[in-house]
């Protein structure tokens, strides 16, 4: 199987150092880490079960949306959109809802975000891109990868396919015995088409209408009547760029105290080790 991923957190062996795990951590929240954990999960299984006619994208923006998508997988078979997850607990899908049972009061509640939903979106999202670049595919399949062995579903008309740690062998298996309908220079135009999308040309801006020599004249005149007044100074375009990187949210501060506070005790640890060390030696 082919696999392109497109996050900036990964270096070109595909891992996320502590640098980069910070920097992501930071940028979109506590976790995100383990939502790329169960997306490199998922790709490792896959890749067993599926040969080189699979194409696999990982975390594509979709052109003209700030929207990432974890993994859309083309394939002979049909293009879907997967949604792998490292939630752990208990849950059942019934038509749209996504509800988690609560041990506490023995019942189910409803849970938020709702997976399905979520999944859902994306997979329409994609499907309506695609269509609108000229590729008329009949659906963009929508599957929740759940990778936590521990995650129980219990489904009722859910509407989206809904794939556990345990099946998802089954699940590359199972999808190679659908009926084709794509060759590989379909799903090569489908990968550009995601991957290296074509933006819309900018128009030429209209030259502007020459103006009567009258006119120009009591321009001039009436420029040179009000220079005596200051024209306000703009920011140069550096110093914007910094004041806008600035604003630090608060849970940024308190992820940054706390990683603070772990490293100056192995400080501490060290030095102590040092110090005894010494003395005992």
């Amino acid at each position: 199987m082919k696999v392109i991923d497109h996050s900036e957190f990964r270096d070109e062996e595909g891992v996320i150092n502590l640098e980069n795990r910070i920097r992501g951590t930071l940028q979109h929240g506590m976790k995100w880490y383990s939502w790329m954990q169960s997306q490199e999960f998922t790709t490792q299984r896959l890749e067993k079960s599926l040969g080189k006619e699979h194409t696999l994208l990982l975390n594509v923006i979709i052109p003209g949306t700030t929207t990432i998508v974890q993994m859309i997988l083309l394939s002979p078979q049909g293009v879907r959109v997967l949604e792998p997850s490292p939630i752990k607990g208990v849950f059942r899908a019934k038509g749209e809802e996504w509800l988690k049972f609560d041990s506490r009061g023995r019942r189910f509640k409803r849970s938020n975000p709702n997976l399905q939903t979520r999944t859902l979106n994306n997979a329409q999202l994609v499907h309506r891109y695609l269509q609108e670049q000229g590729y008329p595919l009949p659906e963009v399949e929508a599957v929740l990868m759940l990778t936590n062995p521990r995650t129980h579903v219990d489904s009722a008309r859910p509407r989206v396919r809904i794939v556990q740690a345990d099946a998802i062998d089954y699940f590359a298996a199972n999808l190679q015995e659908f009926q084709p309908i794509m060759d590989q220079e379909d799903i090569n135009i489908l990968t550009d088409s995601l991957v290296n999308p074509k933006l819309p040309e900018p128009e030429p801006t209209p030259e502007p209408e020459a103006e009567p020599e009258v006119a120009r004249t009591e321009f001039v005149e009436e420029k040179e009547t009000f220079t005596s007044e200051p024209e306000p100074m703009a920011l140069p375009a550096q110093a914007v760029h910094r004041l806008s990187t600035l604003p630090i949210s608060r849970r940024q501060w308190i992820l940054l105290a706390v990683m603070l506070f772990f490293e100056l005790v192995i400080i501490i640890i060290f030095a102590m080790i040092i110090i005894r060390n010494t003395i005992y030696a």
